[in-house]
């Protein structure tokens, strides 16, 4: 009796502790109160407060904003790069010196650490880019710490950055670069102060203090962080420019789509982002309590192929595997219509343009997926006639000996107008550079070769939002393949033990997720080059880390031509036929390729005014306000898409269901 007395009074007080312990945890987290502030809720992680430290992501980005300037900045609906605290004075010494002029009158933050005694200058610039490039700055760190901006090649090529005078900065480069300007405008390239890193060196604080404890010249200032939790911003009253009405901000992240919209609904979060394909169902049901901001970062997600493989070794194989299913099918399918086909790959033109060129070819044209009963009628006879040598344009199925249809596949498509016309061809041009339409006998060999053995598709657990959807593509892809007699089987792997597999060859084809709109980050995918910086697993980092070449497959001529294109302007016309020349060659061997993509999106309760996407998609609040009516109107329990009262629970059930 005694025993049992003390085991229960033992249990009454860890149960007491635990919910003291998530008492105190709320009270520590202290949302802001809704008349004064916004609270962001982000799919991505918050692991620092420099953003220099992130990969490209939407918390990094906010952060960038929120918290910091930049020397220069992107238009983020053009792309143009502007000035921002930096202007271009002049570039000298054959094109390998830039002078920057940097804007007097910015004030830095202030923390328990630190409160500055002089306004920014071109010190603190050379100071933040220094403390990447060179190994005595004490604020160093290897490379890998610098998930994005470690692949850039303009690291590689950036010697020295140095103050010349207190607002004028000097950036030397090993040789000539269009690269540099794009560098200094990406949202990871912030401002630190030099003042503060040496405060913390003379208090003798943890060298980290730098990138947890921010000081930046931004409208808010850090007043609370928790990594891997949030953090919590205040307005900056010193700000150099015009100051946002939202006087308090509160950044945090949660891992599970159903709790960001379920947090939405009770607005214990303001703004959400990248909502999962069900809940825009949901959303849509009550557009009118919402706002819908769309960022303009292009977070694709590509097959890669091991072209190491026997059965996938040449181009024709990876194309006639390619050309079994349909990107229409799989927009509808997984996306439910809201995702974007990968066009513009390389930059040949306008994406939105291209964009909407093909939603006309869709329209216009209706898929016709190749079938089983199709694909049967290739039979071993027909390998022993004849060889048949007729053209067979990508896109197009042999069926017997009748060439059908058309299959609506982005990448493996004839190739578009842009392409460099046939009539412009020079004798002795390397045909490797030109477009190469499969013979119909390619095509029945590939097949014959593909269906011998069964295809593994490989996939990865991942807490991003964004990854949710490769179960569901391996899935589609599966059913397609089965559909044409490919084998199929599908492998599910955690990040880290993926990551090593990848590595090891031991995979056929992976779904992974880039961004597609940097060929920095697309081409060490296929490279030749072996000096590509082989990044750290971080294990509060949801992001996969996909910079390897992992396909086996690379060519020295489109390295050579990549690299000759960071030389060039971006619209001389050498770039432009470099460009179609590298295009030409992918679609030819294939050895990536690239699905849909979702423009991510941030959704916001009505009241919240003025958002805009950052150029790299995150949130700007800089505008942002609060617009709600005198009298608060009753929020009405909204119902799924079933019918069925929204609860965390059934915001669980219906995502389950549809993965289903």
């Amino acid at each position: 009796m005694v025993k049992a007395s003390f085991f229960l009074m033992r249990l009454l007080l860890f149960i007491f502790i635990i919910l003291m312990s998530g008492m105190l945890s709320t009270a520590f987290a202290g949302p802001v109160k809704a008349d004064n502030g916004l609270i962001y809720c982000s799919e991505r992680d918050i692991t620092h407060m420099n953003p220099q430290r992130y990969n490209v992501s939407s918390m990094a980005s906010s952060i960038s904003f929120a918290v910091y300037d930049r020397l220069m900045t992107l238009d983020p609906k053009t792309k143009a790069i502007k000035n921002s605290i930096g202007s271009l004075e002049r570039i000298y010494n054959n094109d390998t010196v830039y002078i920057f002029n940097i804007q007097e009158g910015i004030r830095f933050h202030s923390n328990s650490y630190f409160t500055p005694t002089r306004e920014l200058n071109a010190y603190d610039v050379a100071f933040s880019f220094d403390r990447i490039i060179n190994p005595n700055n004490p604020f160093y760190r290897p490379i890998d710490d610098f998930p994005y901006i470690a692949h850039l090649d303009i690291v590689k090529n950036l010697v020295s950055v140095k103050a010349i005078s207190d607002h004028q900065v000097e950036f030397t480069v090993n040789q000539p670069t269009n690269l540099l300007l794009p560098f200094l405008a990406t949202d990871n390239s912030v401002i630190l102060s030099e003042e503060y890193a040496e405060k913390i060196l003379e208090k003798h604080l943890p060298i980290d203090t730098l990138d947890h404890y921010a000081i930046g010249s931004g409208p808010y200032h850090q007043t609370d962080f928790v990594r891997g939790r949030y953090a919590k911003l205040s307005l900056f009253l010193s700000y150099h420019d015009k100051l946002p009405k939202i006087q308090k901000l509160v950044l945090t992240n949660s891992y599970k789509a159903n709790k960001l919209l379920y947090k939405l609904f009770t607005e214990e979060c303001h703004i959400i982002s990248n909502p999962t394909a069900v809940q825009k169902r949901i959303l849509r049901r009550k557009p009118q309590d919402f706002n819908i901001v769309q960022k303009h970062t292009i977070n694709a997600t590509f097959i890669i192929y091991n072209t190491r493989k026997p059965y996938l070794n040449t181009g024709a194989l990876r194309r006639t595997l390619s050309s079994m299913f349909d990107l229409q099918e799989l927009n509808t399918t997984v996306f439910f219509d809201q995702g974007h086909y990968i066009v513009d790959l390389f930059g040949d033109t306008s994406s939105d343009i291209l964009h909407q060129n093909m939603q006309k070819e869709l329209q216009n044209e209706k898929s016709q997926p190749i079938t089983s009963t199709d694909l049967s009628e290739i039979t071993e006879k027909d390998e022993e006639e004849k060889p048949d040598n007729r053209s067979f344009k990508p896109g197009e199925r042999i069926i017997g000996n009748t060439v059908h249809g058309y299959i609506n596949n982005q990448f493996n498509e004839a190739i578009p107008e842009y392409a460099i016309p046939m009539a412009e061809l020079q004798d002795g041009l390397d045909p490797e550079l030109m477009p190469h339409d499969l013979t119909a006998q390619e095509y029945k060999e590939a097949y014959q070769i593909l269906r011998k053995q069964p295809i593994e598709i490989t996939i990865f657990q991942s807490n991003v939002i964004a990854n949710t959807a490769h179960s569901k593509i391996a899935q589609f892809l599966k059913s397609n393949f089965e559909k044409n007699g490919i084998r199929t089987t599908i492998k599910n792997y955690r990040n880290t033990r993926g990551i090593n597999n990848l590595k090891r060859g031991n995979f056929d084809m992976a779904i992974v997720n880039v961004f597609s709109d940097s060929t920095s980050l697309i081409f060490p995918l296929i490279s030749c080059k072996k000096d590509f910086i082989k990044q750290r697993n971080n294990s509060l980092n949801s992001n996969l880390n996909y910079f390897e070449n992992y396909t086996g497959w690379c060519n020295e001529k489109l390295d050579n031509m990549h690299e000759s294109l960071s030389f060039l302007d971006r619209n001389d016309s050498d770039a432009v036929q470099l460009r179609k020349f590298i295009k030409n060659i992918l679609v030819n061997e294939m050895p990536i390729y690239p699905l849909v993509y979702n423009i991510n999106q941030f959704v916001s309760l009505e009241y919240v005014k003025g958002l805009e996407s950052t150029p790299s998609g995150g949130v700007s609040f800089i505008n942002a306000y609060l617009e709600k009516p005198a009298k608060k109107k009753k929020r009405k329990q909204v119902q799924n898409y079933q019918g069925t009262p929204l609860t965390e629970e059934t915001t669980q059930k219906t995502d389950g269901e549809v993965q289903k």
